[in-house]
This record gives structure tokens, C-alpha cells and sequence, in this order.
């Protein structure tokens, strides 16, 4: 994700947290209903940053929540009235529903690497396969292609094994770069995964790829 984006969203839970809170500020304590559906909105931002940041920032928001709106319920105290007890509930639950949202999060997050890990090393021992009989195959064809001479049809054909040839070591290269599976659109409704979308971006695996996609188109 780029750094611009990425520092836009962080400002999205904070920036709700604070407006939420001068809400509650700026409107008469005398109505209580609309504290209520203000209070409730604070669980907007604890879903974003669960969601966005897992366990570590949905507990920063839930705490900065919790800074933000129990002095406000401090300043209102009533002697222990229903309503002290229903906002000291509500900022438990707050605390709550934060960790609740992050660990899931986390734990989904985890799955996710889990399976990126696990498509690399099946990509890697692919490509290692493909590459003794590709290389193999590739140095015979440059061997034989000294014994004839250049016009010839077998020499034609020969060039045009091994161009393919090199073009089959472009691609085991971009599979044994894979750490992820991106799929695109291939029949009707099928799909099938990009190997070229999937793949690390480098230098070399980058001219791979165009060249890859031109022979593909």
C-alpha cells in the first residue's frame, strides 16, 4: 500500500474519534437520546481500526476512545446514576469489542501469510522441476544448432526451439518469484491464476513479464 494512503487511513479513526467526541461536547447534556446514538458511533472507528490495523491498533483507538469520553462521563457524574453506570459499561465494552475485532483480524492475517508461505514453496519446488529438463533440453538445442548452417530449415527451426525455449525460462523464473495468487478472468466464468500479476516485481522478472505478455497477446 503506498505511504500516502496508508497515512490517509490512519487519520480516518482518529479523525472520527474526534469528531464524535466534540459532538458530545457541543451538545446540551439535557439531551440524551442523541448522546446515545453519539455514543454508539464511537464503535465505527474500533471496527476501522480492528479491521485496518488488528489487534495493536484497534486497542490504541479503543484506549484513545476511552481517553476522549470518560472524562466527559466524569464531568457528568450523577451519583452513580443508571446512565453513569450504562457509559462506564459502554467503555468497557468499547475495550471489548476492540480486541474482539483485532484478534480476528490478526488471526485472519495470520491465514493469509500462512498461505502466501505455502503457494511460494509449492512455486519454488515447481519451478526447480521445470528447470533440469528445461535447461537441459535448451543446451542441446544450442549444440545442434552449430551443426547447421544459418538459412537452413533445420537451423530455422532449430532458432525457433530455442527462442520458445528461452521464453519457457522467462516464465519459471516469474513462477518461482510467485508469493502470492492473483486470478483473472479466462473462460466463461472460470479463472485462472496471473502468473505474471502474482509474481515479485524485479528488474529481470519485470522484462519477463513483458516480454511474457507480448507473447501471450
Amino acid at each position: 500500500m503506498p505511504s500516502g494512503k496508508s497515512s490517509i487511513r490512519a487519520l480516518v479513526p482518529a479523525g472520527l474519534v474526534l469528531a464524535i467526541t466534540a459532538l458530545h461536547v457541543l451538545t446540551a447534556q439535557e439531551q440524551q437520546r442523541i448522546h446515545i446514538v453519539y455514543r454508539e458511533l464511537y464503535f465505527l472507528p474500533l471496527i476501522l481500526a480492528g479491521f485496518w490495523y488488528g489487534l495493536r491498533g484497534a486497542l490504541v483507538t479503543s484506549l484513545t476512545v476511552t481517553a476522549f469520553y470518560l472524562p466527559y462521563t466524569v464531568y457528568h457524574w450523577q451519583s452513580f446514576s443508571p446512565d453513569d453506570l450504562d457509559s462506564l459499561l459502554e467503555i468497557v465494552l468499547f475495550n471489548i469489542v476492540a480486541a474482539g475485532v483485532g484478534i480476528l483480524r490478526d488471526r485472519e492475517l495470520t491465514r493469509q501469510r500462512e498461505k502466501r508461505k505455502a503457494v511460494a514453496a509449492m512455486a519454488g519446488a515447481v519451478a526447480h522441476e521445470m528447470n533440469t529438463p528445461l535447461f537441459a533440453t535448451l543446451g542441446t538445442a544450442q549444440l545442434l544448432i552449430e551443426d547447421f548452417e544459418e538459412g537452413s530449415a533445420p537451423h530455422a527451426d532449430l532458432k525457433q526451439i530455442i527462442a520458445s525455449l528461452q521464453q519457457v525460462k522467462a516464465l519459471v523464473r516469474r513462477i518461482a518469484s510467485i508469493e502470492d495468487v492473483v486470478v483473472k478472468s479466462y473462460v466463461g466464468a472460470e479463472q485462472i491464476a496471473d502468473i505474471h500479476a502474482s509474481a515479485v516485481r524485479t528488474p529481470d522478472a519485470a522484462g519477463d513479464a513483458t516480454g511474457g505478455l507480448r507473447h501471450g497477446k
